[in-house]
């Protein structure tokens, strides 16, 4: 079975060594991650979405357990915005998170290691172990950004979105690679609705901690 969409920007995210994640926007994980579930459900062909909706085409299930869970998630609302769909998705982050690393640890791509924090604390972290599947993602996308020739495949297009909107870029290319083809990145991730949706949304947590850092002062 392929990765999903959520598993590859899992991947992603985390620190090869450390197991840990990398800094990341606040809340731009998450967000990618339930943008890449709803995406899962659109080429399962349950959802469809335009440039504002996503419409529910059918409640039946995926044969994917996971998928399934999402699905029920999403409000039975007509018109239902994707910003709603995010939302509805993203409420139980936490939930898929441990669902998808679990996945990951029974493939053998990942282990899990507890950590002690401040002595007291433990903190997990998921060290991996076979990164096959990491590099073949990166190299997918080092391909059609870099070859400014071609044709982005529809799930390259959402890896690549997901990618730009949680500030993935640098784990995947050079500060110079960045610079020279910011333009063709931005291009891509613009081709896909809940991308261009997620991006917003990111947008808008961005701002509101910058108006509450620069009200308090900081």
């Amino acid at each position: 079975m392929s990765l999903r969409f959520a598993e590859e920007i899992l991947l992603l995210a985390l620190d090869d060594e450390s197991g840990k994640l990398h800094p990341l926007p606040e809340g731009s994980l998450g967000l990618a991650i339930s943008g890449a579930l709803i995406m899962e459900l659109a080429f399962a062909g349950v959802l469809d979405s335009d440039d504002k909706n996503v419409t529910v085409i059918s409640r039946d299930s995926t044969g994917d357990a996971l998928l399934d869970d999402v699905l029920a998630k999403v409000p039975q609302e007509s018109p239902l915005s994707i910003q709603r769909a995010l939302n509805a998705v993203n409420s139980n982050i936490d939930g898929w998170k441990t669902a998808l690393f679990e996945e990951l640890k029974q493939r053998g791509i990942l282990k899990q290691e507890e950590h002690r924090f401040l002595f007291v604390l433990k903190e997990r972290r998921y060290p991996v172990i076979d990164d096959s599947e990491e590099q073949e993602v990166k190299s997918r996308i080092r391909e059609v950004v870099l070859d400014h020739s071609a044709i982005p495949d529809p799930r390259d297009v959402v890896i690549i979105c997901l990618m730009d909107a949680c500030d993935l870029s640098s784990v995947v290319f050079t500060d110079e690679e960045r610079a020279a083809n910011k333009q063709r990145i931005e291009t891509i991730a613009k081709m896909d609705f809940v991308g261009q949706a997620l991006s917003q949304a990111v947008a808008k947590i961005q701002q509101a901690l910058l108006e509450v850092m620069a009200y308090s002062g900081m």
